[in-house]
């Protein structure tokens, strides 16, 4: 049944589609409000003289015709995204020097994330959690692993991160979602638990750790930004808190665009 939708939706008109995802985003909002109380909650706090239903309903049309793009991305392998900054990393990856990434989950982050990589042709590693339904879960995995990504656990897979580096690969973690084991660490004035991996990886790795972050500018149209390495301490906790500093930034260029139906600030 998933298949069978994925290949139907992969074929849709794009225009149509988008006007489909502002629809389902009104029926979210109207009548069918699963996590609409804490998205609205997570932004009202955040961006307290921001309208909660048209920012949200946005947020959840977006997100929907991302994963549309995304599967007409798999069937074609286009549109690609614009990127800037990536000559760098491609740089780094030629002479087989390894480059961790902070990634985030803003604008169409599944689709950005492997058609980067397609296009820029550097092998890539991702720590992702799966979605939680099995079948969806397993039609994104197929997904991004035809587009070449090597897909890591968010726990247990450290020996590898270090060996991806070593094999000159991207390793990229995305630490905007709660971690309940992490750190405290401020994330828009409260406390928001953190995996400390990334620091810790950079750290012992001694490779420089880029922000990376992806935003739509129309429909079938989207851009990569990849930014200078960060100046880090080598101290865990307060590298931890820059990531997140580079965070708070983009999701206030952008609001709509950040994932605010996840439970970013509940203690463990």
């Amino acid at each position: 049944m998933i298949k069978a939708a994925a290949w139907l939706l992969a074929r849709a008109p794009l225009g149509m589609m988008a006007a489909v995802c502002r629809l389902l985003a009104w029926v979210w909002w109207t009548l069918v409000p699963v996590r609409r109380d804490l998205a609205v909650q997570n932004l009202q706090r955040v961006f307290p003289a921001l309208p909660p239903g048209p920012t949200l309903r946005r947020c959840v049309a977006e997100l929907a015709l991302g994963y549309v793009e995304l599967l007409r991305f798999d069937r074609t392998r286009a549109p690609m995204p614009a990127l800037e900054g990536a000559d760098w990393i491609r740089a780094r990856a030629a002479a087989g020097q390894g480059t961790l990434m902070l990634a985030g989950h803003g604008g169409s982050w599944d689709l950005c994330g492997l058609a980067t990589a397609v296009q820029t042709g550097v092998p890539t590693s991702v720590i992702a959690k799966p979605p939680s339904h099995p079948g969806v879960a397993a039609l994104v995995r197929q997904i991004r692993e035809r587009g070449g990504l090597e897909l890591l656990a968010p726990s247990g897979s450290m020996t590898r991160v270090y060996e991806a580096l070593s094999e000159g690969r991207v390793v990229i973690f995305f630490l905007d979602q709660r971690h309940n084991a992490g750190l405290p660490v401020p994330f828009f004035g409260r406390p928001a638990w953190t995996a400390p991996s990334l620091a810790a990886a950079a750290r012992r790795s001694g490779c420089p750790v880029v922000g990376v972050w992806q935003w739509r500018e129309g429909v079938g149209r989207h851009r990569v930004r990849a930014w200078p390495p960060f100046a880090l301490t080598g101290d865990i906790d307060q590298d931890t808190r820059t990531f997140q500093a580079f965070y708070e930034d983009r999701v206030r260029e952008r609001p709509h665009a950040w994932l605010w139906l996840h439970d970013r600030w509940r203690s463990p």
